[in-house]
């Protein structure tokens, strides 16, 4: 799998930020880098290792109050009836 400019172009879309051609050509070699490294794990023999379990404590639920809804939305560049409006990223 690789990642091309046109699926960096794409994220940076969605991310809402501006990307010079370099800076595309950029995190396109950086994103694939990841991905090489991460195929690389898929080759790992991990047969012979013994499988460790390790419990997850949480926290107690605690009741607390939260933020407002006029300070959650006080920066926010587009609101409606007291919620986030946000571009659509799901495509049908």
């Amino acid at each position: 799998m690789s990642i091309n400019k046109d699926e960096i172009i794409k994220m940076a879309n969605l991310s809402r930020l501006k990307l010079k051609e370099d800076e595309i050509e950029y995190f396109a070699s950086q994103m694939n880098s990841i991905l090489e490294f991460v195929n690389k794990l898929n080759e790992v023999n991990i047969e012979n290792i013994e499988q460790e379990y390790t419990p997850t404590f949480l926290r107690e639920d605690e009741k607390r109050m939260s933020m407002s809804v006029e300070k959650a939305l006080l920066n926010a560049p587009e609101k409606r009836l007291n919620m986030f409006v946000v571009p659509k990223i799901v495509d049908n």
